[in-house]
Protein backbone atom coordinates (compact mmCIF):
# COMPACT_ATOMS: atom_id res chain seq x y z
CA UNK A 1 0.00 0.00 0.00
CA UNK A 2 1.71 3.28 -0.98
CA UNK A 3 2.30 5.80 1.50
CA UNK A 4 -0.11 8.42 2.55
CA UNK A 5 0.42 11.18 0.24
CA UNK A 6 -1.43 14.50 -1.45
CA UNK A 7 -1.52 14.84 -5.08
CA UNK A 8 -1.70 18.17 -6.83
CA UNK A 9 -1.91 18.69 -10.51
CA UNK A 10 -2.58 22.47 -12.02
CA UNK A 11 -5.33 21.93 -15.03
CA UNK A 12 -4.17 24.55 -17.26
CA UNK A 13 -7.73 25.57 -19.50
CA UNK A 14 -6.69 28.85 -20.37
CA UNK A 15 -6.93 30.56 -23.54
CA UNK A 16 -5.75 34.19 -23.45
CA UNK A 17 -5.99 36.66 -26.63
CA UNK A 18 -2.78 38.73 -27.66
CA UNK A 19 -3.05 42.47 -27.11
CA UNK A 20 -4.15 43.92 -29.51
CA UNK A 21 -4.68 47.42 -30.99
CA UNK A 22 -6.90 50.72 -29.27
CA UNK A 23 -10.43 50.54 -29.87
CA UNK A 24 -11.25 51.82 -33.05
CA UNK A 25 -14.69 53.59 -34.47
CA UNK A 26 -13.88 51.88 -37.62
CA UNK A 27 -15.98 48.88 -38.35
CA UNK A 28 -15.28 45.73 -41.01
CA UNK A 29 -17.01 43.16 -42.66
CA UNK A 30 -16.44 39.73 -44.32
CA UNK A 31 -18.55 37.34 -46.15
CA UNK A 32 -17.99 33.90 -44.73
CA UNK A 33 -18.70 30.61 -46.60
CA UNK A 34 -17.94 28.29 -43.96
CA UNK A 35 -20.37 28.62 -42.05
CA UNK A 36 -18.49 30.52 -38.92
CA UNK A 37 -21.38 32.00 -37.71
CA UNK A 38 -22.99 28.32 -37.49
CA UNK A 39 -19.84 27.20 -35.15
CA UNK A 40 -19.55 30.44 -32.99
CA UNK A 41 -22.76 32.29 -33.39
CA UNK A 42 -24.95 32.58 -30.58
CA UNK A 43 -28.69 31.90 -31.67
CA UNK A 44 -30.17 35.03 -32.88
CA UNK A 45 -27.03 35.46 -35.20
CA UNK A 46 -27.39 31.95 -36.69
CA UNK A 47 -31.12 32.94 -37.36
CA UNK A 48 -30.02 36.21 -38.90
CA UNK A 49 -26.81 35.08 -40.72
CA UNK A 50 -25.05 38.15 -39.53
CA UNK A 51 -22.53 38.35 -36.59
CA UNK A 52 -21.13 40.84 -35.24
CA UNK A 53 -17.59 40.55 -33.17
CA UNK A 54 -16.69 43.50 -31.21
CA UNK A 55 -13.11 42.97 -30.42
CA UNK A 56 -10.28 40.45 -30.16
CA UNK A 57 -11.12 39.01 -27.02
CA UNK A 58 -14.86 38.14 -28.00
CA UNK A 59 -13.54 36.25 -30.92
CA UNK A 60 -10.80 34.41 -28.75
CA UNK A 61 -13.87 34.11 -26.42
CA UNK A 62 -16.27 32.55 -29.03
CA UNK A 63 -13.72 30.01 -29.98
CA UNK A 64 -13.07 28.48 -26.11
CA UNK A 65 -17.07 28.45 -25.85
CA UNK A 66 -16.86 26.33 -29.06
CA UNK A 67 -14.04 24.33 -27.71
CA UNK A 68 -15.34 23.55 -23.90
CA UNK A 69 -18.65 22.84 -26.05
CA UNK A 70 -16.94 19.90 -28.42
CA UNK A 71 -15.25 18.63 -25.49
CA UNK A 72 -17.55 18.52 -23.34
CA UNK A 73 -19.35 15.94 -26.17
CA UNK A 74 -16.05 13.97 -26.48
CA UNK A 75 -16.83 9.99 -25.63
CA UNK A 76 -13.29 8.26 -23.64
CA UNK A 77 -12.18 7.06 -26.93
CA UNK A 78 -12.13 10.50 -28.62
CA UNK A 79 -9.73 11.90 -25.62
CA UNK A 80 -6.90 9.77 -27.26
CA UNK A 81 -4.54 12.13 -28.60
CA UNK A 82 -5.57 14.63 -25.69
CA UNK A 83 -4.51 15.61 -22.25
CA UNK A 84 -6.81 16.68 -19.75
CA UNK A 85 -4.20 19.80 -18.96
CA UNK A 86 -4.37 22.05 -21.20
CA UNK A 87 -7.11 20.65 -23.52
CA UNK A 88 -8.79 23.39 -24.02
CA UNK A 89 -6.21 25.64 -25.56
CA UNK A 90 -4.49 22.53 -27.39
CA UNK A 91 -7.91 21.63 -29.21
CA UNK A 92 -8.62 25.53 -29.66
CA UNK A 93 -5.24 25.87 -31.56
CA UNK A 94 -5.76 22.63 -33.71
CA UNK A 95 -9.28 23.78 -35.00
CA UNK A 96 -7.54 27.04 -36.42
CA UNK A 97 -4.11 25.32 -37.53
CA UNK A 98 -3.74 26.41 -41.01
CA UNK A 99 -0.02 26.60 -40.55
CA UNK A 100 1.42 25.24 -43.69
CA UNK A 101 0.89 21.75 -44.31
CA UNK A 102 -1.25 21.36 -41.82
CA UNK A 103 -4.50 19.18 -42.24
CA UNK A 104 -5.68 19.65 -38.78
CA UNK A 105 -7.78 22.99 -39.39
CA UNK A 106 -10.86 23.38 -39.14
CA UNK A 107 -13.11 23.90 -42.86
CA UNK A 108 -13.25 27.78 -41.34
CA UNK A 109 -10.03 28.03 -39.88
CA UNK A 110 -8.41 30.16 -42.62
CA UNK A 111 -11.36 32.57 -42.24
CA UNK A 112 -11.18 32.92 -38.33
CA UNK A 113 -7.42 34.13 -38.93
CA UNK A 114 -8.64 36.59 -41.28
CA UNK A 115 -10.66 38.19 -38.90
CA UNK A 116 -8.35 37.74 -36.42
CA UNK A 117 -6.05 39.59 -38.07
CA UNK A 118 -8.32 42.85 -38.74
CA UNK A 119 -9.62 42.96 -35.30
CA UNK A 120 -5.95 43.22 -34.15
CA UNK A 121 -6.39 46.86 -35.51
CA UNK A 122 -8.97 47.54 -33.03
CA UNK A 123 -11.86 47.62 -34.84
CA UNK A 124 -15.44 45.89 -35.28
CA UNK A 125 -16.28 43.03 -37.08
CA UNK A 126 -19.57 42.01 -38.68
CA UNK A 127 -19.38 38.85 -40.46
CA UNK A 128 -22.12 37.76 -43.02
CA UNK A 129 -22.98 34.24 -43.16
CA UNK A 130 -24.36 32.28 -46.42
CA UNK A 131 -26.68 29.86 -47.02
CA UNK A 132 -25.05 27.19 -44.77
CA UNK A 133 -25.95 29.85 -42.04
CA UNK A 134 -29.51 30.54 -42.28
CA UNK A 135 -31.05 29.37 -45.40
CA UNK A 136 -30.42 32.20 -47.49
CA UNK A 137 -27.66 34.59 -49.13
CA UNK A 138 -25.79 37.25 -48.24
CA UNK A 139 -25.61 39.32 -51.52
CA UNK A 140 -29.71 39.74 -50.73
CA UNK A 141 -29.75 40.73 -47.13
CA UNK A 142 -27.28 41.25 -43.90
CA UNK A 143 -24.07 42.60 -45.01
CA UNK A 144 -25.52 44.30 -48.01
CA UNK A 145 -28.54 46.05 -46.54
CA UNK A 146 -28.72 49.53 -47.32
CA UNK A 147 -29.14 50.90 -43.62
CA UNK A 148 -26.16 48.61 -42.41
CA UNK A 149 -23.30 51.00 -41.52
CA UNK A 150 -19.54 49.83 -41.83
CA UNK A 151 -16.72 50.90 -43.60
CA UNK A 152 -14.46 48.55 -45.45
CA UNK A 153 -15.08 44.85 -46.30
CA UNK A 154 -12.15 42.60 -46.93
CA UNK A 155 -11.26 39.07 -48.70
CA UNK A 156 -11.39 36.28 -46.04
CA UNK A 157 -8.87 34.00 -48.09
CA UNK A 158 -7.00 33.62 -51.29
CA UNK A 159 -9.83 32.02 -52.98
CA UNK A 160 -11.22 33.81 -55.99
CA UNK A 161 -15.28 33.18 -54.85
CA UNK A 162 -14.34 35.48 -51.57
CA UNK A 163 -13.28 38.35 -54.02
CA UNK A 164 -16.32 38.07 -55.93
CA UNK A 165 -18.35 38.15 -52.36
CA UNK A 166 -16.96 41.55 -51.66
CA UNK A 167 -17.39 42.76 -54.88
CA UNK A 168 -21.51 41.87 -54.23
CA UNK A 169 -21.75 43.77 -51.40
CA UNK A 170 -19.96 46.85 -52.44
CA UNK A 171 -21.36 46.65 -55.43
CA UNK A 172 -25.04 46.39 -53.76
CA UNK A 173 -24.29 49.63 -51.72
CA UNK A 174 -22.77 52.00 -53.75
CA UNK A 175 -25.66 53.70 -54.75
CA UNK A 176 -27.16 53.57 -51.16
CA UNK A 177 -26.20 56.71 -48.84
CA UNK A 178 -23.43 54.05 -46.71
CA UNK A 179 -21.09 52.74 -49.70
CA UNK A 180 -18.34 50.87 -48.52
CA UNK A 181 -14.78 50.10 -49.50
CA UNK A 182 -13.89 46.95 -50.32
CA UNK A 183 -10.57 45.62 -50.55
CA UNK A 184 -9.34 42.48 -52.69
CA UNK A 185 -6.31 40.38 -52.84
CA UNK A 186 -4.95 40.58 -56.31
CA UNK A 187 -2.22 37.92 -56.10
CA UNK A 188 0.98 37.74 -54.77
CA UNK A 189 4.36 39.85 -55.82
CA UNK A 190 3.96 38.79 -59.19
CA UNK A 191 0.55 40.20 -59.77
CA UNK A 192 -0.01 42.78 -62.88
CA UNK A 193 -3.54 43.03 -63.01
CA UNK A 194 -6.21 43.94 -60.43
CA UNK A 195 -8.97 41.43 -59.95
CA UNK A 196 -12.04 42.23 -62.43
CA UNK A 197 -14.61 44.25 -61.79
CA UNK A 198 -12.66 46.43 -58.99
CA UNK A 199 -11.59 49.25 -61.11
CA UNK A 200 -13.22 52.48 -59.48
CA UNK A 201 -12.84 54.07 -56.16
CA UNK A 202 -14.48 51.49 -54.06
CA UNK A 203 -11.85 49.10 -54.38
CA UNK A 204 -8.62 48.73 -52.80
CA UNK A 205 -5.96 45.78 -54.41
CA UNK A 206 -3.63 44.43 -52.58
CA UNK A 207 -0.65 41.62 -53.16
CA UNK A 208 0.94 39.48 -50.91
CA UNK A 209 0.98 37.13 -48.06
CA UNK A 210 2.59 37.12 -44.24
CA UNK A 211 3.45 34.64 -41.92
CA UNK A 212 2.53 34.92 -38.13
CA UNK A 213 2.50 33.44 -34.88
CA UNK A 214 -0.30 30.79 -34.26
CA UNK A 215 -1.20 32.78 -31.11
CA UNK A 216 -3.95 30.25 -29.40
CA UNK A 217 -0.78 28.43 -29.36
CA UNK A 218 -0.92 26.40 -25.68
CA UNK A 219 0.59 24.00 -23.78
CA UNK A 220 1.25 20.83 -26.11
CA UNK A 221 1.41 22.70 -29.03
CA UNK A 222 4.33 23.35 -31.45
CA UNK A 223 5.10 26.81 -31.23
CA UNK A 224 7.18 26.92 -34.18
CA UNK A 225 4.34 26.56 -36.43
CA UNK A 226 3.34 29.92 -38.64
CA UNK A 227 0.10 30.65 -40.25
CA UNK A 228 0.08 31.61 -43.69
CA UNK A 229 -2.70 34.40 -44.38
CA UNK A 230 -3.65 36.93 -47.14
CA UNK A 231 -2.80 40.62 -46.37
CA UNK A 232 -6.33 42.06 -47.18
CA UNK A 233 -7.74 41.65 -43.49
CA UNK A 234 -4.94 44.04 -42.19
CA UNK A 235 -5.03 46.70 -44.88
CA UNK A 236 -8.56 46.69 -44.01
CA UNK A 237 -7.43 47.11 -39.89
CA UNK A 238 -4.99 50.07 -40.74
CA UNK A 239 -8.22 51.77 -42.28
CA UNK A 240 -9.76 51.38 -38.98
CA UNK A 241 -6.65 52.55 -37.38
CA UNK A 242 -6.87 55.75 -39.51
CA UNK A 243 -9.93 56.80 -38.32
CA UNK A 244 -8.77 56.25 -34.88
CA UNK A 245 -5.79 58.14 -34.64
CA UNK A 246 -6.93 60.35 -37.58
CA UNK A 247 -9.35 61.00 -40.18
CA UNK A 248 -10.90 58.89 -42.82
CA UNK A 249 -9.59 61.73 -45.52
CA UNK A 250 -5.33 60.55 -44.25
CA UNK A 251 -4.02 57.89 -46.09
CA UNK A 252 -3.65 54.84 -44.31
CA UNK A 253 -0.46 53.84 -45.97
CA UNK A 254 3.10 54.22 -44.74
CA UNK A 255 5.37 53.63 -41.39
CA UNK A 256 2.82 55.78 -39.36
CA UNK A 257 -0.85 54.42 -40.40
CA UNK A 258 0.33 51.57 -42.66
CA UNK A 259 2.40 49.81 -39.92
CA UNK A 260 1.24 46.39 -40.35
CA UNK A 261 1.23 43.73 -37.65
CA UNK A 262 1.89 40.38 -36.29
CA UNK A 263 4.40 39.66 -38.75
CA UNK A 264 7.05 37.05 -38.88
CA UNK A 265 7.88 37.48 -42.45
CA UNK A 266 6.45 38.23 -45.44
CA UNK A 267 5.92 34.94 -48.11
CA UNK A 268 7.76 36.79 -50.48
CA UNK A 269 9.28 40.72 -50.19
CA UNK A 270 8.83 42.67 -53.26
CA UNK A 271 11.32 43.68 -55.17
CA UNK A 272 11.66 47.71 -56.21
CA UNK A 273 10.94 46.41 -59.79
CA UNK A 274 8.23 44.25 -58.86
CA UNK A 275 6.41 47.10 -56.57
CA UNK A 276 6.47 49.33 -59.43
CA UNK A 277 4.86 46.61 -61.82
CA UNK A 278 2.23 46.77 -58.98
CA UNK A 279 1.89 50.03 -58.25
CA UNK A 280 1.72 50.84 -62.51
CA UNK A 281 -1.04 48.16 -62.01
CA UNK A 282 -3.17 49.91 -59.28
CA UNK A 283 -2.42 47.23 -56.81
CA UNK A 284 -0.56 48.20 -53.71
CA UNK A 285 2.40 46.32 -52.49
CA UNK A 286 3.21 45.61 -48.44
CA UNK A 287 7.00 46.00 -48.19
CA UNK A 288 9.09 44.98 -45.18
CA UNK A 289 11.88 47.44 -44.73
CA UNK A 290 15.05 46.59 -42.64
CA UNK A 291 14.86 48.10 -38.97
CA UNK A 292 11.51 49.82 -40.03
CA UNK A 293 8.92 47.33 -39.98
CA UNK A 294 6.09 46.08 -42.77
CA UNK A 295 3.99 48.82 -43.82
CA UNK A 296 1.32 49.43 -46.69
CA UNK A 297 2.95 50.90 -48.93
CA UNK A 298 0.36 52.35 -51.96
CA UNK A 299 -2.73 54.23 -51.09
CA UNK A 300 -4.55 53.74 -54.80
CA UNK A 301 -7.82 52.66 -55.21
CA UNK A 302 -9.07 50.66 -58.14
CA UNK A 303 -10.22 54.17 -59.85
CA UNK A 304 -8.08 55.55 -63.06
CA UNK A 305 -4.70 57.98 -62.24
CA UNK A 306 -6.65 60.58 -63.70
CA UNK A 307 -8.82 61.22 -60.85
CA UNK A 308 -8.07 62.31 -57.35
CA UNK A 309 -10.65 59.30 -56.67
CA UNK A 310 -7.66 56.86 -57.50
CA UNK A 311 -6.23 57.72 -54.20
CA UNK A 312 -7.79 56.14 -50.86
CA UNK A 313 -7.75 59.26 -48.76
CA UNK A 314 -9.31 61.06 -51.32
CA UNK A 315 -12.48 58.42 -51.85
CA UNK A 316 -12.95 57.69 -48.11
CA UNK A 317 -13.58 61.80 -48.07
CA UNK A 318 -16.43 61.78 -50.58
CA UNK A 319 -17.94 58.64 -49.11
CA UNK A 320 -17.96 60.79 -45.69
CA UNK A 321 -19.33 63.31 -47.09
CA UNK A 322 -21.79 61.14 -48.91
CA UNK A 323 -22.62 59.90 -45.23
CA UNK A 324 -22.85 63.55 -43.36
CA UNK A 325 -24.50 65.02 -46.13
CA UNK A 326 -27.27 62.95 -47.34
CA UNK A 327 -29.49 63.54 -44.43
CA UNK A 328 -28.91 66.98 -44.37
CA UNK A 329 -30.78 67.02 -47.89
CA UNK A 330 -33.65 64.40 -46.27
CA UNK A 331 -34.28 67.49 -43.95
CA UNK A 332 -35.54 69.73 -46.93
CA UNK A 333 -37.49 67.22 -48.30
CA UNK A 334 -41.63 68.31 -48.72
CA UNK A 335 -40.08 71.83 -47.53
CA UNK A 336 -40.94 74.74 -49.51
CA UNK A 337 -38.62 75.60 -52.17
CA UNK A 338 -37.95 78.82 -51.48
CA UNK A 339 -34.84 80.67 -50.17
CA UNK A 340 -35.46 79.74 -46.38
CA UNK A 341 -34.99 76.46 -47.02
CA UNK A 342 -32.08 76.95 -49.30
CA UNK A 343 -30.51 79.57 -46.73
CA UNK A 344 -30.93 76.50 -43.75
CA UNK A 345 -29.59 73.55 -46.39
CA UNK A 346 -26.27 76.19 -46.97
CA UNK A 347 -25.63 76.57 -43.56
CA UNK A 348 -25.85 73.07 -42.20
CA UNK A 349 -23.76 72.26 -45.42
CA UNK A 350 -21.24 74.83 -44.25
CA UNK A 351 -20.93 73.60 -40.73
CA UNK A 352 -19.98 70.27 -41.91
CA UNK A 353 -17.71 71.46 -44.48
CA UNK A 354 -15.66 74.03 -42.48
CA UNK A 355 -14.95 71.68 -39.70
CA UNK A 356 -13.92 69.04 -42.68
CA UNK A 357 -11.32 71.68 -43.73
CA UNK A 358 -10.17 72.57 -40.13
CA UNK A 359 -9.35 69.00 -40.25
CA UNK A 360 -7.11 68.99 -43.30
CA UNK A 361 -9.80 66.64 -45.59
CA UNK A 362 -10.09 69.85 -48.20
CA UNK A 363 -8.32 73.25 -48.79
CA UNK A 364 -11.54 74.75 -50.44
CA UNK A 365 -14.87 74.28 -51.11
CA UNK A 366 -18.16 76.17 -52.35
CA UNK A 367 -22.07 75.91 -52.20
CA UNK A 368 -24.11 77.16 -54.86
CA UNK A 369 -27.80 76.48 -53.74
CA UNK A 370 -30.03 79.76 -55.14
CA UNK A 371 -32.02 80.82 -57.66
CA UNK A 372 -29.21 80.23 -60.35
CA UNK A 373 -29.85 76.15 -60.31
CA UNK A 374 -33.59 76.41 -59.28
CA UNK A 375 -35.07 77.72 -61.60
CA UNK A 376 -39.04 78.34 -62.01
CA UNK A 377 -38.96 75.00 -63.99
CA UNK A 378 -37.13 73.30 -61.40
CA UNK A 379 -39.31 74.66 -58.91
CA UNK A 380 -42.88 73.79 -60.57
CA UNK A 381 -41.29 70.13 -61.01
CA UNK A 382 -40.74 69.76 -57.14
CA UNK A 383 -36.97 69.49 -57.59
CA UNK A 384 -34.37 71.07 -55.54
CA UNK A 385 -30.72 71.40 -56.63
CA UNK A 386 -27.63 71.72 -54.76
CA UNK A 387 -24.04 71.90 -55.96
CA UNK A 388 -21.12 71.38 -53.79
CA UNK A 389 -17.56 72.10 -55.17
CA UNK A 390 -14.58 70.99 -53.13
CA UNK A 391 -10.87 70.86 -53.33
CA UNK A 392 -9.94 67.19 -51.40
CA UNK A 393 -6.09 67.70 -49.93
CA UNK A 394 -4.07 65.47 -51.52
CA UNK A 395 -1.42 62.60 -49.90
CA UNK A 396 2.57 62.57 -50.78
CA UNK A 397 2.94 60.17 -52.93
CA UNK A 398 6.96 61.11 -54.28
CA UNK A 399 9.39 62.69 -51.86
CA UNK A 400 12.17 64.36 -53.94
CA UNK A 401 15.55 65.62 -52.32
CA UNK A 402 18.34 66.77 -53.51
CA UNK A 403 21.85 67.12 -51.89
CA UNK A 404 24.96 69.38 -53.12
CA UNK A 405 28.37 68.70 -52.58
CA UNK A 406 29.86 72.17 -51.53
CA UNK A 407 33.64 73.33 -51.11
CA UNK A 408 34.79 73.08 -47.16
CA UNK A 409 35.07 76.93 -47.01
CA UNK A 410 31.92 77.62 -48.98
CA UNK A 411 29.71 80.29 -46.95
CA UNK A 412 26.62 78.52 -46.64
CA UNK A 413 23.78 81.20 -46.18
CA UNK A 414 21.13 79.31 -43.63
CA UNK A 415 19.27 82.49 -42.54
Amino acid sequence: MARPNVQIKVVDESLVAPIGENESPGIGAMVSLNNLIGNLGVTGEKQSGLMLVENINDWYGRLRTYTENYLIGLSASQWTGLTLQGAIGVCAASYVDVSDGSTTGKSWATEWWSVHNFLQYGGRCYIGGTGTDAGFSVETTSLSASTLVFDVIFQGSTLDVHAGKVKNVVDAKKASDFPVLGVVWAGGVGATAKIDGTSDEFYINVAGEKYHFNAVGQGELDSSKLIRSNLAPDVAGCITRCDRDSFPWFSPAGRVRGRILNVVRLLANPTVAQQDTLYDAGINPVVTFPGEGTVLFGDKTGAADTSTLSRINVSRLFIHLRKIISPIARSVLFEINDETTRANFRLAAFGVLERIRGQRGITDFRIICDESNNPPELIQARIFQADILVKPTIAINYVKITFTNKNLYDNLDVS
